[in-house]
Formats: structure tokens, sequence, C-alpha cells
């Protein structure tokens, strides 16, 4: 066990008021959407957070709560805006302690960043204007709504103290009510709460007055901030900079510094695109206006080395490592025991926290299938009574997450891969821009099958003779796909060719003129990898749109690459022919040509492989098909369905 010194800065006791945590590492709020529609917490909600509580981090800040029943942006958020709610959240926060582990309750209303078909009545917001990516227009708040919910928030933070909470949070971040007020980009106001800085900065300064009046002098109140919007018209760091200053002054005992709102969203839940802590220069911006409270840090700290140096260097005096802890809730135990390589870390592909949000459904994590499903294990993660001799055939991402699961379980797993490296196409994944984090999936499964004495047998192409020579218990096929190709004219030629051929290296472009067909996040992905190169890339797609499969995050700084190496984007466009120069395609009924084609990517998609699977079935031995090679989706659903499998063996 590593001491508390050895571990780092990071790892050493803080206070925050009156409050003493047992280091510096905070899980910080992110909506679970995991709760019941009228916020009373559910069994899946509690247990997600006494998962991390085992783990060791320091605080725990909720979801934010709604202060009133129509204040929440999403329908199945906690909330506090009653006192009915009191004692179903108490025994959640007594949960917690049990655990020891401090927890602290974020308050919030979403203003315009929510609409009635989430909560069945009109937005409201400073200034009668919709955020961009909604529908709903809000109403303008008067006098008498901005002091009922100045009470409603300070009404909240007393039921949160009364539940147990051993701090309360004000959400002054994200694009959300506060934020709002704050902003000239939502804040058209002509009245004391609109025009200067300091104007527009009031609503959120009553609120905290009217918070601390309601909770005390002794009970800890954090504030987060938003210093940089990335909006046109909305605040800029030199902004934002001087909001800490005015929140800073108020009786508050922490202040978080954060960046984005619901139209940016990329600066709030960070994409692979944004580096490690790459927004950290917003802390050290304000942190020199900021006097005799702590400065809490956020944005894409993955690891602990990198915490460390962020406090060590006196940059913050926390950190919030949000994302990190959806990867591994137990990250920090396992640092302390000396186990830093078993810590799964986030790969940055926002699509089973960010898009599951988008889509309305509860957060998962795509290299933790198990993070918001922790109510299940008690059910799903039993020991196998009876071991049994497993066979996995193919080393990709679902082959491997299923032998880990199913070794876990006790039984006696052999994989085996036909080429000579494991991870399969998700290799590939990780090549075009902003994806180098995957890897660090495929590492971790490596790491995991050596630690459980899995054989793992390269260069290995697995037969229906050797099933029958070995008689295994079960055979798990996990082959993966094919990639498709067209049957159209020219498209058999020597310089046409799959994806993976290029994003492999296996291939070689002959010229500097590309046409991809194929607008999928595989093609375009692909002819971002291929632009960087300074190819000149065309894309032909038959959607009305390009990357419909992908994450909106990932897309913005993908279609950024786009323009910035001049690719064009030809959608509803069906390919025609290829004559060794021109490539002909018909939009509309009409046919256009582009010329001097060098080379043609194919990326259309893929099927199944399950061929060996067809080999198999007179054998006798009991088969099961896990991945791309039982139906071909996405890399998390795939994760998700193989982890489950192993579990179930």
């Amino acid at each position: 066990m590593m001491s508390y010194k050895e571990a780092g800065a990071a790892f050493q006791p803080g206070t925050i008021g009156r409050l003493t945590l047992k280091n510096r590492l905070i899980v910080p709020a992110m909506v679970v959407n995991s709760n019941q529609p009228d916020g009373m917490p559910t069994e899946r909600y509690i247990q997600y957070h006494e998962e991390k509580a085992r783990g060791g981090w320091g605080m725990i800040i909720t979801e934010d709560y709604a202060i009133t029943p129509t204040a929440g942006g999403f329908r199945d958020l906690a909330g506090l805006w009653s006192d009915d709610q009191i004692e179903a959240h108490t025994k959640f926060v007594d949960r917690i302690h049990a655990l020891d582990t401090k927890i602290c309750c974020q308050i919030y209303h979403a203003g315009r960043q929510t609409n009635s078909g989430v909560n069945g009545v009109q937005c409201m917001a400073p200034s009668p204007y919709k955020d961009p990516p909604s529908f709903e227009t809000p109403r303008e708040m008067t006098k008498e709504d901005i002091q009922e919910i100045i009470q409603a928030y300070a009404d909240a933070a007393v039921r949160a103290k009364k539940c147990g909470f051993d701090a309360v949070e004000i959400h002054g971040a994200h694009g959300y009510l506060i934020n709002q007020f704050n902003s000239p980009f939502s804040n058209k106001r002509n009245d004391e709460y609109g025009g200067s800085t300091e104007n527009r900065a009031r609503f959120g300064v009553e609120v905290i007055r009217a918070v601390r009046a309601a909770v005390g002098e002794d009970y800890p109140v954090l504030f987060k901030l938003t210093v940089n919007e990335f909006v046109a018209g909305g605040l800029q760091v030199a902004e934002g900079r001087e909001l800490a200053r005015i929140f800073s002054r108020e009786d508050i005992d922490a202040i978080t510094i954060s960046q984005g709102v619901n139209a940016t969203e990329w600066g709030v839940i960070q994409p692979g695109a944004i580096p490690p802590a790459g927004f950290i220069d917003h802390v050290k911006a304000c942190r020199d206006v900021i006097k005799g409270i702590p400065v809490i840090a956020i944005g894409r700290i993955l690891n602990f080395d990198l915490a460390n140096h962020i406090i060590e260097d006196g940059t913050a005096d926390f950190v919030c490592m949000g994302r990190a802890s959806l990867a591994d809730p137990l990250a920090p135990k396992k640092y302390l025991e000396g186990h830093k390589e078993d810590i799964q870390l986030c790969i940055g592909c926002v699509q089973g926290c960010l898009g599951n949000l988008r889509r309305g459904e509860p957060i998962q994590c795509m290299v933790n299938p198990k993070t918001n499903k922790e109510f299940l294990a008690e059910e799903t993660e039993k020991k196998a009574e009876e071991p049994k001799r497993i066979t996995v055939v193919g080393a990709g991402v679902s082959g491997c997450e299923t032998a880990i699961t199913a070794a876990r379980k006790g039984h006696k797993v052999t994989v085996y891969e036909k080429s000579g490296k494991m991870g399969g196409q998700w290799n590939l994944a990780a090549v075009p821009p902003a994806k180098q984090d995957f890897t660090t999936l495929t590492m971790w499964q490596r790491r995991q099958l050596k630690k459980l004495g899995v054989e793992v047998h390269l260069n290995t192409e697995y037969t229906a003779q050797m099933a029958q020579e070995e008689k295994p218990d079960l055979i798990v096929i996990a082959t993966g796909s094919r990639e498709k190709m067209l049957p159209l004219p020219g498209l058999d030629a020597e310089n046409v060719f799959k994806a993976q051929d290029i994003l492999s290296g296996r291939k070689t472009l002959t010229g500097k003129n590309v046409v991809v067909i194929g607008g999928g996040s595989v093609g375009v992905e692909t002819a971002a990898h291929v632009a960087q190169d300074f190819k000149h890339v065309s894309i032909l797609e038959v959607r009305d749109g390009i990357s419909l499969d992908g994450e909106y995050s990932n897309n913005y700084f993908l279609f950024k690459i786009l323009d910035e190496f001049k690719v064009d984007v030809h959608t509803k466009a069906f390919f025609q022919n290829y004559d060794g120069e021109t490539v002909t395609y018909k939009y509309k009924d009409k046919e256009y040509e582009i010329d001097d084609v060098s080379d043609i990517i194919v990326a259309v998609g893929s099927s199944s492989n399950q061929d060996l699977y067809e080999a198999l079935k007179d054998t006798g031995i009991r088969t099961v098909l896990t991945g791309d090679a039982k139906d071909v989706k996405q890399g998390i659903r795939n994760i998700e369905e193989s982890y489950y499998l192993g579990w179930s063996l």
C-alpha cells in the first residue's frame, strides 16, 4: 500500500471551509439520468455513487439537483424542490457516508437549456431568446420570477443540509440559468440584472447570498463558473476572470473554474480532440484574482500524474476527474494499492456519457460497461460453480472483453487470434485524428488477460478441426466483420481500396486526388486522416449529411479538419462509375464528374464474419457469437455485449 505522501499532492488532505477531505480528488457533478421523474433517487443511482465511494475519492458532487419541479433539463433528474424528497435523499447520503466519503449536492436551474418536452412548461430565461441548439423560445423572467427562483435555490440548499450532504454547490456554469444571467450571449436585459458585467453577475451574487443566509456560516458552499463560452458574443476569459473575482469575493468556500455551454458542449464534456487538461489555462488566468478560497480545476484531467502536477505547481487546490471516474470508479484505490496498470482510462469517445444523454438514456461508459449498472453486479458477477474450458476466437476488443470477464468468473479461457496483434479493428479506430487514446483500452485488456492467466495464441487461425481436437465446453466466436465493397463499374481497379487498407498502412495511395465513397464516421475519419497527408479529398455520401452515426462533439472537431484541408463533401451523391481517371456520380438525377482521380477509398459499412460459426455447426460443440461477428454495431454496444456474455457463461 502506497503512503499518501508517496502518492503525491493530489492524495494529500484538503480543506473546503470547515470540511476536510481525505484527498484532493473530486468527482464533479455529472448527469446520470437514472432517477425517478419525481426527483427521488433510485437504487441504480445510489449504487452508482457507492462504487465511487469505495474507490476512495475525496468528495463526490452529485448530478445537478433541480430546485423546482420544472427546473431540470432532463426527465430522470434528482431534485430537492420539496420537503417530501428529504427522507429518500437522506438514506442515499447515509449510504455514501457509511463508505467514508464526503458528498456534496449540486443545485441548479436549467433556464432556457430545457423545454416543455422535458418538464411540460415553457422554459424561462433572462431574455426571450432561445438557446441555439433548442427549438423552444423561453419567456423572459420578471422581477417576481427572479426573486422566486433565488428563494428556490436557498430552500433547496436547506433541504440538502437536512439530508446530511456535506456541502452544496451552486451551479453557475455550462449555460444554465446563472450562467445565462452572467453572459452577454444570453442576457439582453436593460434593468439592474443586465448590461454591465457587474449587473449580469447580480443574479448569481444574490443566489449565493440567499443560500448562505439560509444554510448558515459553517456550512460549505461551493460555486461553479464558466469563464469561456466559446460562442460569438459570449463570455471570454478576460470577462470570465472578472466574474471569478466578483463571485470569489462573496461568502463561498471554493470555486470551480469551468467552460462551455450547451451550444459548445465539447467544452463541458471534452472529447478526445481536447488534450489532457486542455483548459487548464482558464484556471491559471483566474487564479490570481481568487483570494482566500480553494480553486478547483476541471476539464479532461485523465490520470493522477497529471492531477499531482496541477496541484504541485499551485495551479489549483483540488482537481475534478469526472470522465476518469466513469471509466474507473475505483481508480484512487487502485493507485494507492500500487495497481496503476489496472486503472481503466477514459478514451474521450463521449459515446456513453454525452451520447446517451443526448438520446435521453442513462449514461454509460464504453471502456467500463459496469458504470451506472452497478446495481446488476450482485446478479451478474457470480463465480462459476463449475469452471468450464472456454475458447475465444478473435482477440479484438469484443473477444478480449469476454475472455476477461469469463476468466474473472473462474473459467479456464484460451484466446486464438489469426493475426500477429491483439486489438483487431480497434487498432485502426485509433489511427484517425484525435483518437490516439483509444489505444489505452487494448493495452489495458492485454494486461488484464496476462494477469488473469489467459493464454493468448497469436498468428493462429482456429479451425473446426482444432475445435474437435480440443473439445472445449464452449467456443466464443468474436471474429469481427469484413468491409463491404460496392459491385459498381470501375471499383475493381488496383487503385481502389477499402478504408482498413489505408488506416492499417497495408496499402499506400498512388496519388494526390482521392475520392472517398461513404460518408459515415469511418469514411469521414479516413478522409480526415488522408487529407492530413496533403491529399485533395472528396467525399460522396448518399444520405443528406456526413458522420450521422458520430457524436456531435467529435464531429465538431472532425469537420474542422475537413474545412482546414478543404475536403469537398457531396451529400445525396450516388457513385455511378470510375473509368480510371474520372468519377461520375449522380445528384438529383443529374450526373457530375470529379476529374483526375488517382485513388478511391470505399467505406460503405461492414458485414459480420461468421465463417467459423458456420463451420462449427456440425461439431456438436456449443458456440456463441459476440461483437461484430454477431451483428455489426458501435464499439460501445459490442464491448457491453461481450462483457455481460463473459459473466453469463
